[in-house]
């Protein structure tokens, strides 16, 4: 819990620090105005690692974009790769594998949007599960629910007025899962995420 706490800050801080070197004037202090309102939204892949396995997940994202830096939304992610039960986990029982999902609500921060080439810097905080599948079908008495944190930095590309790409990294840390097979530790890991955007950015 230590470490999720002491991630959280460090994530915050260099979220909130970049915003203070881009502009000194709006800040909670002398008052907050909106001065542009968008959105923007699309679909979202990771690589990661599981259990020590490789792993793909797919989903997606978005929400409201506000005064050219501030988005708050909300994002989901699916594991698409299957990866195995080991037996022992599984009772003996051979052919199963995890399914996993999760999501929650996402906010990020853009420095320099208007710039063809710039930073940005993202936080989720949300829940999912994970359980035994086999054949399409998830065995409920193994399924357990877990609090995600994901903080994350990448760059992003403007292609044209609505469409971006946004590449980067993120930390996953998950802590509550109670599968039989896999751990907190073994769900908590590094991934390298490749977005694309498309929406009103002005």
């Amino acid at each position: 819990m230590k470490k999720l706490l002491i991630l959280s800050v460090l994530a915050f801080s260099v979220t909130f620090a970049l915003a203070q070197e881009e502009s000194q004037q709006e800040t909670l202090v002398n008052g907050f105005q909106v001065t542009s309102v968008g959105g923007y939204g699309g679909p979202s892949f990771r690589t990661s690692s599981i259990g020590g396995d490789f792993a793909l997940l797919f989903g997606g994202y978005g929400g409201v974009f506000i005064n050219k830096k501030w988005m708050f939304g909300g994002a989901g992610y699916g594991m698409v790769t299957q990866l195995d039960v080991p037996p022992a986990a599984a009772n003996g029982n051979r052919g199963r594998h995890y399914d996993m999902g999760y999501g929650g609500f996402l906010t990020e921060y853009i420095l320099n949007s208007d710039r063809m080439l710039h930073l940005t810097a993202q936080m989720l905080i949300g829940g999912g599960g994970i359980s035994h599948d086999i054949e399409g079908d998830d065995l409920e008495d193994t399924e357990s629910n877990f609090f995600v944190l994901e903080p994350g930095v990448g760059v992003e590309l403007n292609i044209t007025d609505f469409f971006r790409v946004n590449g980067g990294f993120t930390y996953r840390l998950v802590s509550g899962s109670n599968t039989a097979g896999i751990t907190d530790g073994d769900l908590s890991s590094m991934a390298f995420f490749l977005n694309l955007k498309f929406g009103s950015f002005n």
